[in-house]
């Protein structure tokens, strides 16, 4: 079975990088960004719909997936800047200047650090399932620690990643099912493509710097943006099983940054687009709907 059918694989350079993007479809261009330890393939749901109205672009992040990164920055401004060079691209062959982007996890912080960078290249974002980095970091109280352990742990990638690389695999299936989310809930051929980019080192050492970086750089960079307020539609969904409500309001938080913030709970763990896609797709439709 073909995940994206008619969209083609091409590879796009950038500073630092090689990133491995799937395109299809024509129209305004929509970027869909995924979040660890996934690829691009987690949008399989999603991307075929998007793209009977939309040029719908689905990159793997620098080191994920089928991405390269040669300088070893993984910060979310390394790959903010991936995605501005790839909406460029993409964006001067089908004549439009804005792209729309929603981001799942980690690819929710890429998009929220490109809007801070890179405010003139986004039309609207949706970030699914995250706080800001360094809300996470001041929530983590003994309940969250257990949940989000793995932020800690990968942020010391000389002891993660022979850790993870002795069975990596068994860590990756961890990691998908101890978020709130059953394992049966990920597609055989996405879960498939997990596990194949999951066996490889360079992607273990992918996912320990991404997290490396947000217990450093990224902080460094939020903080000295706290003050910035972009002024765009944006649209929050978290899984109502998950931690992210669990201890504030998600859009309380996110006002605090992106004024234009609206969304809601969804009946799910942290894979909303996997768990619970009818629900996802309903209130993302309704957003880019609005225009």
């Amino acid at each position: 079975m073909d995940l994206f059918p008619g969209f083609r694989s091409r590879a796009i350079e950038t500073a630092g990088a090689r990133i491995r993007v799937r395109v299809g479809g024509s129209g305004p261009l929509v970027v869909l960004l995924h979040g660890y330890p996934q690829t691009g393939a987690m949008w399989h749901r999603f991307a075929a719909k998007l793209a009977t109205r939309y040029t719908v672009a689905v990159p793997d992040l620098r080191g994920y997936g089928e991405s390269e990164c040669f300088d070893d920055d993984f910060s979310f401004r390394a790959m903010a800047a991936d995605v501005a060079g790839l909406i460029e691209r993409v964006a001067v062959e089908g004549d439009d200047d804005k792209a729309i982007v929603i981001g799942h996890d980690r690819g929710a912080r890429t998009a929220h650090r490109l809007v801070l960078d890179r405010p003139g290249l986004v039309d609207r974002v949706a970030l699914l399932d995250i706080l800001p980095t360094t809300e996470v970091w001041r929530l983590m109280s003994p309940e969250m620690t257990r949940a989000y352990y793995h932020w800690g742990f990968l942020a010391r990638p000389e002891i993660a990643e022979p850790m993870i690389a002795g069975d990596p695999v068994r860590f990756l299936h961890s990691a998908l099912a101890g978020l709130y989310s059953p394992l049966e809930a990920f597609h055989p051929e996405a879960l498939a493509e997990y596990e194949q980019a999951i066996r490889r080192p360079g992607v273990i050492h992918a996912i320990c710097g991404d997290y490396q970086a947000g217990a450093t750089v990224d902080i460094e960079h939020d903080e000295a943006d706290r003050d910035l307020r972009p002024d765009l539609p944006a649209l929050i969904l978290w899984g109502s099983r998950g931690k992210v409500g669990a201890e504030v309001d998600p859009l309380e938080v996110w006002r605090g940054r992106l004024p234009r913030a609206e969304g809601h709970a969804i009946d799910a763990g942290h894979y909303l687009v996997e768990e619970a896609p009818d629900q996802t797709w309903a209130a993302l439709e309704e957003f880019m709907d609005r225009g």
